[in-house]
């Protein structure tokens, strides 16, 4: 029993000391005020009308919040229904990571110690130890402000104890005590106190025991909590019952108890104490006694599982009635946002109609506009296209006739320049004394056409374009002087121009133009010249 209010109590404790009070939204604030008054029904129906709201305005923390505040309201009455809520409230606050990163987290430890104390309810003790273990491992070492870090403590204290693994309950109740009084967390203090005021006694430990209850006693008066002071007062009626001989002191405690328990809604409180005077009676053999006890226990739970049934009920009430509300007063909204949206679309379409009628006539008047200017555009392009390619024309003409002007003057200048050396070289041959050796050198020296060639090439090229290279690609045999030859026919020289130019006699010319033809693979029909000339 202990077990399944060591969460419950604490957190209403909280709300005392601002340590778990919910954000600023009202209608969590009016539920907890309602929860911490032990009035369940009202808190639920905040708690279920924050949760609404939160879903109209697309709150997610809000609805995270208002889902665990559910939770912590339903499982006292409802295991299921506490699980159900602390589930998706965990699973709200896993949406919140990317926004509110910090609430997310708080939210989510928090919603995993409820589960714990849940599933230590059910009995899922491993599943519970989990739970309380992974808080613990998240929140060590933190500034953690809510609590939840020592509520995880204390927890797995209740669960290793149940388990009887006394050592490694000790330990872990150390720890929530040793948390509580770091942040000086008055709320949670009497539970620890009254803990290790039990493990005092257990051992034997008269004035240590006492000490720790008085203490947890006196905290819980002071933070006025009705449920921490029936487990002080409990805790020290068993006290006399161990180490006071005196047993009127013992019951006088636990009546005192009884006294704030019987106002409570949860009657687990008023239970426990008739529970510890029936243990009283039987140490003083009033067994008739014993047994109306236990008969008071019996009606006390027949009447608390049925307004546990009650809450449930309740609950699933105040959901639909939350919810019909919100449903009418959505169908209103939506009645009048559709009349309004209506009369908007109306006015809309009578505006854009205007507009779109407006926007036409101008439109079809500017292209017009811009048609016929556009048009007198194009003629004055198209004239003056037609000037620039006549000017090209010209341009084009004018190049190639001073190119082949050019080509032609190169081509006399090569004819006479040879003839000249012919008759030089005629004259050597009379041998006239003295100047043989240095006339020879001389006619040498000209005969080599080497800059000549080099200017008639180019401006060959320039007026026959690739000529020299579309040979080539179709006669990869042909040799320079074969082009040579090409070249001076495409120029439609005669026989003796050529072997002027060339230095050579006519003869030669002859054979250089019968291998050309072998190379150029033509027939004996085919014209050698008319060949070049269509190169």
């Amino acid at each position: 029993m202990n077990f399944r209010n060591c969460f419950y109590f604490l957190v209403l404790l909280l709300s005392g000391f601002g340590l778990a009070q919910p954000s600023s939204n009202t209608l969590l604030q009016k539920g907890w005020a309602e929860l911490i008054k032990d009035n369940e029904d009202e808190a639920f129906k905040y708690f279920w009308a924050a949760n609404e709201k939160a879903d109209k305005d697309k709150n997610l923390k809000d609805k995270a919040d208002a889902l665990f505040y559910l939770g912590v309201c339903s499982y006292g009455s409802s295991l299921e229904k506490g699980l159900q809520f602390a589930t998706q409230s965990l699973d709200t606050y896993k949406k919140l990571e990317k926004t509110h990163a910090e609430s997310a987290k708080i939210g989510r430890y928090k919603c995993l110690q409820l589960i714990s104390t849940i599933y230590g309810r059910q009995k899922k003790y491993d599943d519970a130890k989990r739970l309380s273990l992974e808080v613990i491992e998240e929140l060590k070492g933190q500034n953690d402000s809510t609590g939840t870090l020592g509520l995880a403590y204390n927890s797995l204290g209740n669960l290793y104890e149940i388990e009887k693994e006394y050592a490694d309950s000790e330990r872990f109740y150390q720890l929530a005590l040793a948390e509580f009084e770091k942040r000086n967390n008055i709320a949670y203090l009497p539970s620890s106190y009254l803990k290790f005021g039990e493990m005092a006694q257990k051992k034997g430990q008269k004035e240590s025991s006492l000490n720790y209850f008085q203490k947890a006693l006196a905290l819980a008066e002071k933070s006025q909590n009705k449920q921490a002071q029936v487990f002080a007062l409990i805790a020290i009626g068993k006290w006399h019952m161990d180490f006071n001989p005196n047993a009127a002191t013992a019951e006088s405690y636990i009546d005192k108890a009884r006294i704030i328990a019987i106002p409570l809604s949860d009657k687990t409180f008023e239970i426990k104490t008739i529970e510890t005077l029936i243990e009283l009676k039987k140490k003083q053999n009033d067994f008739l006694k014993v047994s109306q006890l236990q008969e008071e226990v019996i009606q006390i739970k027949d009447s608390f599982y049925s307004f546990e049934r009650e809450q449930i009920v309740k609950s699933l009430e105040v959901q639909f009635e939350v919810s019909e509300k919100n449903r009418k007063l959505e169908l209103i909204s939506k009645e009048q946002q559709v009349s309004k949206l209506t009369n908007y679309l109306l006015i809309t379409l009578l505006g854009l109609l205007i507009l779109i009628f407006s926007i036409l006539y101008f439109f079809l008047k500017r292209i017009n506009k811009r048609d016929k200017q556009l048009l007198k555009t194009k003629e004055e392009l198209v004239l003056l296209m037609e000037e620039q390619k006549r000017l090209k024309e010209q341009q084009f003409q004018n190049d190639i006739e001073h190119k082949e002007s050019q080509l032609s003057a190169i081509t006399i200048q090569m004819i006479e320049k040879n003839e000249i050396l012919d008759e030089i070289k005629n004259i050597i041959g009379k041998k006239v004394p003295n100047a043989e050796a240095e006339l020879k050198k001389l006619v040498s020296k000209y005969t080599i056409q080497e800059n000549n060639w080099r200017d008639f090439e180019y401006y060959f090229e320039s007026v026959n374009k690739n000529f020299y290279t579309r040979l080539k690609q179709k006669y990869p045999d042909i040799s320079a002087n074969d082009l040579k030859i090409c070249a001076l026919i495409k120029l439609n020289l005669s026989i003796k121009e050529m072997a002027s130019i060339l230095n050579i006699s006519p003869d030669s010319v002859k054979t250089a133009r019968h291998r050309l033809r072998k190379k150029l693979q033509l027939t004996t029909e085919e014209n050698l010249t008319d060949f070049i000339l269509s190169v």
